[in-house]
């Protein structure tokens, strides 16, 4: 039985494209050395990254190189059938198993050492020449490879740090514009909007009545915690209504419409975002009440020219705007009482159809030399209640 086992291994041997080459007594030597081992399906003969220390043969039934998907999932690279060897690339460098090996039926197989083997190789020149071949193939794979993976690397480096810019950038758009616009400012990598220009725009200035006073008897845990409750109540209506957030101060907001990006209807805008922001700020201001805080709300809006554009510093930047409209919300808001939103003839004439004004005259408003006329937003109306004229309410005694 040993005799017809050693000349099917010499069979084997000498059919392979590097053992086949050794001399007949070496190979015979290789022969009596090699043993032979069983393996159940499915068994693992040796595992992915495991030393190449051995080469084998399959003598019966079928062998097959194996790894594993992201997923964890086999994945079958090759089938070793009877007569075949595998291995070989392991033994001749000394690395590691690029793949795992396992039976797929029942088999035997011929295990041959490397420290056999590999001897009996280096002694002939022409086997050597093919080694090196053979090794500088694998080098210059495993450079490409390298090389492959380096570009990717760089590549995905490249693209990160773009991915990073843009989130940067759209973190600080989205400072003082809606989230939605200060994406598609950045998509559309057109920032030019933002320098400095003029264009006509309707500001929207809102603070709070006896804030200062409140300011003075609170404890500041207390006023930290009104003004985190207020800004989180009237800070989403600006992106509600697409508005820009020039700021918040302390009490303060400043919001205009119009601008970097245009839309149709500015005025309308402002005026149903002002009065959301009132109904927001009086459902926390009876909130407060109940605790000893006499506070209300009041606004203020004008629509006229401004200079527009980015200012700061490239560590701290905002967007504003600066010009006669402006000041001209601000000293309306200031002059609001508790519940009252001012606007100026520009803006009446424009919302006619969406609120009821109450007409108050005309204003002598600090640091604008002429007088100027005014409105307060009763309501707003309904599309049912919508006319084409403006709903002029008398003005109360002493206003």
């Amino acid at each position: 039985m040993a005799a017809p086992m050693h000349e099917q291994k010499r069979d084997l041997f000498q059919r392979h494209f590097l053992l086949g080459k050794l001399e007949p007594g070496e190979i015979d030597t290789l022969a009596m050395r090699a043993r032979v081992e069983s393996y159940r399906a499915g068994q693992e003969i040796y595992a992915k990254g495991s030393p190449g220390r051995t080469m084998i043969a399959v003598l019966q039934g079928s062998a097959k190189m194996v790894s594993l998907s992201p997923t964890g999932k086999e994945v079958v690279l090759n089938v070793i059938h009877a007569g075949e060897i595998f291995g070989e690339m392991a033994v001749i460098d000394g690395g590691e198993r690029s793949a795992g090996a396992a039976a797929m039926t029942d088999c035997e197989l011929l295990i041959i050492d490397r420290r056999d083997v590999l001897p009996m190789l280096e002694r002939h020149l022409e086997i050597c020449m093919m080694l090196m071949q053979i090794l500088c193939q694998r080098l210059r794979q495993t450079g490409e490879q390298v090389e492959d993976v380096l570009l990717r690397s760089r590549d995905l480096e490249a693209r990160v740090a773009e991915q990073v810019e843009e989130l940067e950038r759209v973190g600080r758009l989205k400072r003082f514009l809606p989230p939605q616009l200060a994406e598609l400012i950045v998509s559309q990598g057109d920032e030019k909007i933002l320098e400095s220009h003029r264009r006509e725009i309707v500001v929207v200035f809102c603070d709070l009545r006896g804030y200062t006073a409140f300011t003075e008897t609170a404890e500041p845990e207390e006023v930290f915690e009104f003004l985190r409750e207020y800004h989180g109540a009237l800070g989403p209506l600006v992106a509600q209504f697409e508005g820009t957030l020039d700021h918040f101060s302390g009490d303060g907001i400043m919001v205009f419409f119009n601008d970097p990006v245009p839309c149709p209807d500015p005025a309308e805008r402002a005026v149903k975002m002002a009065m959301s922001m009132r109904e927001a700020a009086s459902r926390l201001i009876t909130v407060w009440r109940r605790h000893g805080c006499e506070l209300g709300f009041g606004a203020g809006i004008a629509q006229g020219h401004a200079t527009l554009g980015q200012i700061g510093f490239p560590e701290r930047s905002g967007y504003t705007a600066i010009g006669t409209v402006c000041n001209l919300a601000a000293r309306l808001c200031a002059e609001a009482k508790d519940g009252q939103i001012l606007v100026s003839s520009r803006i009446a004439e424009a919302i006619e159809a969406v609120a009821t004004l109450e007409d108050l005259g005309n204003l002598e408003l600090k640091g604008l030399r002429r007088p100027v006329a005014a409105f307060n937003i009763v309501q707003s109306t309904s599309p049912a209640e919508a006319r084409p004229n403006l709903t002029v309410v008398a003005s109360s005694p002493g206003v």
